[in-house]
């Protein structure tokens, strides 16, 4: 039963990063667009926004990305330090080859570090 609330709750949050992406990049595309108008109609470059700065972060945000940060480790310690790539050029091509309960650690890791 906890195996499948992991994964449902996996999904979960596969599909909000999904979504939050979307968004990021509709964003993305809107600003470039208003750039572009602005600079073909007045020849003023304008520069996107800058992102927050990290003096602005607050603890809790901190910690989040410490979180993230060690779940990416905690990853890459499994596929670089663990197991053999053998002809493997990339993680997609490496993670069918290693053992299932493997494989859903390392997924869990970075669905954890943001990074799937």
């Amino acid at each position: 039963m906890s195996g499948e609330l992991d994964r449902t709750r996996a999904e979960i949050a596969a599909a909000g990063r999904d979504a939050l992406a979307d968004v990021q990049r509709a964003a993305d595309e809107t600003m470039a667009a208003i750039i572009r108008v602005v600079e073909q109609q007045t020849g003023v470059s304008l520069s996107p926004p800058p992102g927050p700065s990290v003096m602005d972060a607050t603890r809790e945000q901190l910690q989040a990305a410490d979180r993230r940060a060690q779940s990416a480790v905690a990853a890459m310690n499994v596929v670089l330090r663990q197991w053999s790539w053998g002809d493997a050029r990339t993680l997609g091509e490496l993670m069918p080859s290693l053992p299932e309960d493997v494989r859903e650690t390392v997924a869990e890791h970075l669905v954890r570090a943001g990074l799937s």
